[in-house]
C-alpha cells in the first residue's frame, strides 16, 4: 500500500487516482509527499547555489592571493634587497667614520704630547 502511494507521489500528480482511492487520508498523504519532494528539491538547489557561491568566492580569493604573491615578487623583494644593501652601506660608512675619528683622536693626542714634550 505505502509503496504504491510513494510511487504515485513520485509521478508528480498523474497517479493521483492511487491516492484518491484512500479518500482524504490519501489526499493528505499525496500532498505531504509532494511537499516533501519539493522541499527537498528546493533545499538541494539552495545548497547547490551556496556551493557555487563559495566555490566562486574561493576562486576569487585564490586569484587575489596569486596577484599579491606576484606583487611581492615584482616589487617588494627588490625593494627589500635595495634597502638591505643601503643598510649595509650605511653601516660600513659609519664604521669607517668611527675608525677615522678614532685615528684622528689618537694622532691628535700624540701630537699634543709631542708638543708638550711628554714622550
Amino acid at each position: 500500500m505505502i509503496d504504491n502511494l510513494l510511487l504515485a507521489a513520485e509521478g508528480g500528480g498523474q497517479d493521483f487516482a492511487a491516492f484518491a482511492q484512500y479518500g482524504a487520508v490519501g489526499a493528505i498523504a499525496f500532498l505531504g509527499i509532494l511537499f516533501a519532494r519539493n522541499a527537498y528539491k528546493r533545499e538541494a538547489d539552495r545548497a547547490d547555489r551556496a556551493y557555487k557561491q563559495e566555490s566562486d568566492r574561493a576562486d576569487r580569493m585564490e586569484a587575489e592571493n596569486r596577484r599579491l604573491n606576484d606583487l611581492i615578487l615584482e616589487r617588494v623583494i627588490p625593494a627589500m634587497t635595495a634597502a638591505t644593501s643601503a643598510a649595509q652601506d650605511s653601516a660600513q660608512l659609519l664604521a669607517t667614520m668611527q675608525r677615522d675619528r678614532e685615528i684622528e683622536r689618537l694622532t691628535m693626542g700624540h701630537q699634543r704630547r709631542m708638543e708638550r714634550g711628554d714622550t
